[in-house]
């Protein structure tokens, strides 16, 4: 079982075989939407992590929960529609929070 920083056990790994790349689709929706069918998932309960307003807008179209991370090319203020917005990574606990854990 994996390990997060912080020394809790992280119950559900990520799966690679479940994500979706290029070849899946041109945009983040297509993308978004080919990870949740080979997942079995339900939107809902999906959280997606992005960093671009592309990636809130897509995530936002297809149903999941949105973080926004605002460590890339794009400031807080213009990822601001997404259901949270962190501005990095390193406070674990908001983090968690953010993820709904």
């Amino acid at each position: 079982m994996a390990e997060e920083s912080g020394g809790q056990p992280v119950e559900q790994p990520v799966l690679l075989k479940e994500g979706a790349y290029a070849e899946d689709g041109e945009t983040r929706p297509e993308l978004l939407r080919a990870a949740l069918t080979r997942a079995g998932a339900d939107p809902k309960s999906v959280v997606f992590i992005g960093d671009t307003p592309a990636d809130v807008a897509g995530g936002l179209e297809t149903g999941v929960r949105v973080v926004a991370v605002a460590t890339g090319r794009t400031a807080a203020d213009e990822l601001r529609d997404a259901d949270d917005v962190l501005a990095d990574l390193s406070e674990t606990d908001r983090v968690l929070e953010a993820l709904g854990t």
